[in-house]
């Protein structure tokens, strides 16, 4: 296998080799022999990435997607962190803890916010389906409707298929879900094996 983003010597060697293939899956759409049609970018999918690896606290995937969108965009590097970080804070609210009242609030500003983080870029689906991984990622109705409604008008807008868009969207949430826990800690059982 080519790509080699998943190598310790505790993880076992065929879930490595699982974990590079469904790497290449999500982000290349092939597995190095058969190709398939993907819905988002390879743009997006790294800032989704890298915003997901931000919300885990991961900073091996941080640094890895961190790189790869810095090659993709070519914004210098802090800028890109700290814009990111903007958006997994913005996003971290806990709608359950607040009245309704804040949450009307709170709407009001994510749009405006997440439309001016896409100034400067063509593409404003890409806040938007940040939040709609983050509320994936931690089953948050709030965040999923209110990205979600978002992400399927802007995608049949530009007549991307929304249900497929936003199952690629959910492997990728997958992905780094288990991506982030493992590497956290690969480290860490390292040591312990030492």
């Amino acid at each position: 296998m080519s790509n080699k983003v998943f190598q310790d010597n505790t993880f076992p060697r065929h879930v490595s080799d699982l974990m590079n293939l469904m790497h290449m899956v999500i982000f290349s759409g092939t597995d190095g022999e058969e190709h398939w049609q993907t819905f988002l970018s390879l743009k997006q999918k790294e800032f989704i990435a890298l915003a997901l690896s931000q919300y885990y606290q991961c900073e091996y995937c941080i640094q890895h997607h961190l790189k790869e969108v810095h090659r993709l965009v070519k914004t210098e590097k802090k800028t890109l962190s700290k814009n990111i970080n903007a958006i997994v804070l913005f996003l971290r609210i806990d709608t359950h803890s607040i009245s309704k009242t804040e949450r009307e609030s709170w709407t009001t500003a994510w749009q405006k916010f997440a439309g001016k983080v896409s100034t400067g870029s063509s593409d404003q689906t890409t806040p938007y389906l940040i939040g709609l991984a983050i509320g994936i990622a931690r089953n948050d109705e709030f965040l999923i409707e209110l990205c979600g409604t978002e992400v399927i008008k802007m995608l049949t807008a530009q007549d991307v298929n929304p249900r497929s868009a936003i199952g690629e969207l959910e492997s990728l949430v997958i992905f780094m879900k288990a991506a982030a826990s493992k590497n956290r800690v690969a480290y860490k059982l390292e040591q312990l094996l030492r």
